[in-house]
């Protein structure tokens, strides 16, 4: 039997977490069933729409509750209650995967003491993500991993063959951007 992971964030739409989970998923599905579960009755089917070819996806606000081998809690700037969270996604393993500097952006968020204490693991996609935490809580540097994002070169190979309907004027300094632009980004 496939050990089952959900990947749990709070609102989907197109962001670079999302797309993240999703290429995470891709490569994953056929060794584990993955869940993919979120609360935000906002969310939209951008990327949840692919998603659904590889996982189940749930929004947790319609289950009573769910039980897994692990909970991957994907960083977000508004966290649910960590044992009310609990109680509803039940979990052998809780993981965190940081993908922003969630407090150098958002300096008055907390990870509160259940939450700090009941991760085993805070996954960072870079160590600055890794800083941003053990920045505001040191003792947590001890869980912190860094483990870069996972990149399917062979389809970033294929897709960079596609052709594209994009005019530049050479005379222009021309940026390119793979984030959205905002704020948070710093650009």
């Amino acid at each position: 039997m496939k050990k089952r992971i959900l990947f749990y964030y709070r609102l989907f739409f197109s962001g670079g977490t999302e797309h993240s989970i999703l290429k995470l998923i891709k490569k994953l599905y056929n060794d584990f069933d993955i869940i993919v579960a979120y609360d935000k009755e906002e969310s939209t089917n951008e990327v949840l729409g692919e998603i659904v070819q590889y996982a189940e996806v749930i929004n947790l606000n319609k289950v009573d509750t769910i039980t897994v081998d692990t909970c991957i809690w994907c960083s977000y700037r508004e966290s649910p209650n960590f044992n009310q969270f609990t109680q509803k996604v039940k979990a052998k393993h809780y993981y965190y995967w940081g993908h922003i500097l969630l407090f150098a952006t958002y300096p008055e968020l907390e990870f509160y003491e259940e939450f700090r204490e009941n991760i085993e693991k805070f996954i960072c996609v870079s160590e600055t993500v890794k800083k941003d935490i053990v920045t505001k809580y040191p003792q947590l540097e001890i869980k912190c991993l860094v483990l870069d994002n996972y990149l399917n070169v062979n389809e970033i190979l294929q897709k960079s063959e596609e052709p594209i309907e994009l005019k530049v004027n050479p005379e222009n300094l021309n940026i390119v951007s793979i984030s959205r632009i905002a704020k948070a980004k710093r650009i």
